[in-house]
């Protein structure tokens, strides 16, 4: 009898913990939409989230009316969510101020991109600044690079992207970003509450790394892809695509749903000839090298860690910025003249 009671109890305590957590959270997301939905300030929202729960809960008979205000918060939240509609024109951030514009061959072989962001980087806020129009030929796409961006020394959180390789020079680089307005900073939590549209930046590679080394980031990895040529030419032309959808069809960016990582995922596992599963190197992107060197995609015979090493490039790009030829240079090959 004991025994069927201590069990019962431990029961009722789990039951009791995930009950409590999960209102926690849903009170978090709330706040979270006070603020950024509701455009309630900071502090206030801070005071909301600490407060009302303390005040309420001193008494049974409050907590009700807690449980009432958050429905309603809740029904509000889910209006303004659902009414929310991505902006296509407004006062961009510089960076991100032109949209790549995609034009496709009748034979499908050439791809022609107005508006590379092609900019000078000497810091975040010093930069000479030059848009590009490029012909793409997918006769010559011959090489893939998953680039790796980590959030300060996270071992966990990162910013992926991709590099397109045209032969040993010609290389462009597709990033999933929260499109910024011009003063508008990114943010995690904001980020949940459809404060940013969806940018696929297309840059050339010395933009987009330089402009990683002029942030102050030391830890940059470019690992090679092992993958055959009709795969990188799909997932080109399937990237591509989507890039260009999105001037006419702006989207939302989300933390979560559709951020750098999970949106390159969709990608890789739309064009793959065969089953990938949503796993660790999706959710925790800083770890996408190691999955990638585990799955056999890494194109090295190095263990992980060796390559890790080898494939640190951020001391490269600060060293060959201004390079002619910066593209080999970066990746170890000084046999350019």
């Amino acid at each position: 009898m004991n025994e069927e009671l201590k069990v019962g109890c431990k029961k009722i305590s789990m039951r009791g913990i995930f009950k409590v957590l999960l209102m926690s959270l849903a009170w978090l997301w709330l706040c979270g939409a006070l603020r950024y939905l509701m455009g309630v300030p900071s502090y206030l929202s801070f005071v909301i989230l600490i407060g009302l729960p303390i005040y309420f809960y001193k008494s049974k008979k409050r907590r009700k009316y807690l449980l009432i205000l958050a429905t309603v918060l809740l029904l509000i939240s889910v209006v303004l969510l659902t009414i929310k509609k991505p902006k296509r024109y407004s006062d961009w951030d510089v960076s991100c101020k032109k949209p790549p514009i995609i034009r496709i061959s009748e034979s499908g072989d050439i791809v022609t991109i107005s508006n590379v962001r092609h900019f000078k980087w000497e810091g975040v806020t010093d930069y000479q600044s030059s848009w590009v129009k490029k012909n793409y030929y997918l006769d010559k796409l011959d090489s893939l690079d998953l680039i790796v961006e980590p959030l300060g020394d996270s071992r966990l959180f990162a910013h992926t992207m991709l590099s397109f390789g045209f032969g040993p020079e010609e290389r462009v680089v597709i990033s999933v970003e929260a499109r910024k307005e011009k003063g508008e900073k990114y943010g995690l939590i904001s980020g949940l509450y459809k404060q940013f549209e969806l940018l696929y930046q297309i840059s050339s590679e010395r933009d987009a790394l330089t402009l990683r080394v002029a942030r102050g980031q030391s830890k940059l990895y470019m690992y090679p892809v092992k993958a055959k040529p009709e795969f990188i030419k799909s997932l080109f032309l399937d990237m591509v695509s989507k890039a260009g959808s999105l001037v006419d069809n702006p989207a939302f960016y989300h933390s979560l749903r559709a951020n750098c990582t999970t949106e390159l995922f969709k990608h890789i596992r739309e064009n793959f000839d065969g089953d990938i599963s949503y796993g660790k190197g999706v959710l925790f992107p800083s770890t996408s090298g190691q999955v990638l060197h585990e799955m056999g995609w890494m194109d090295t015979e190095l263990d992980y860690e060796e390559a890790r090493k080898k494939f640190m490039s951020a001391e490269r790009v600060r060293m060959f910025s201004k390079d002619p030829h910066f593209s080999r240079k970066i990746r170890g090959n000084d046999t350019a003249s």
